[in-house]
């Protein structure tokens, strides 16, 4: 999206600011493309940012699936 559509959007008044913009058109993407969310989840998880359970969550896995996820990506699951 060029700067040119975010102001157009912007001055129509669609969207009250930019991050409002912006949270939409993500959430658009995710719908889209669901192995972004993984892929989020998965790097969230990695860099200790969040837990297994929720990490899983914003994958939009179950937890055991997640772990399936993590171990075909040789990625060691932490232990509490």
């Amino acid at each position: 999206m060029s700067k040119e559509h975010v102001n157009i959007l912007l001055k129509t008044k669609i969207y009250r600011d930019k991050d409002e913009l912006y949270e939409d058109a993500i959430r658009s993407l995710l719908r889209t493309k669901p192995n972004l969310k993984a892929k989020i989840g998965i790097e969230l998880y990695k860099t200790n940012e969040v837990s297994l359970s929720r990490a899983s969550e914003i994958a939009g896995l179950s937890i055991e699936a997640f772990k399936e996820e993590l171990k075909s990506r040789e990625i060691k699951i932490r232990t509490a």
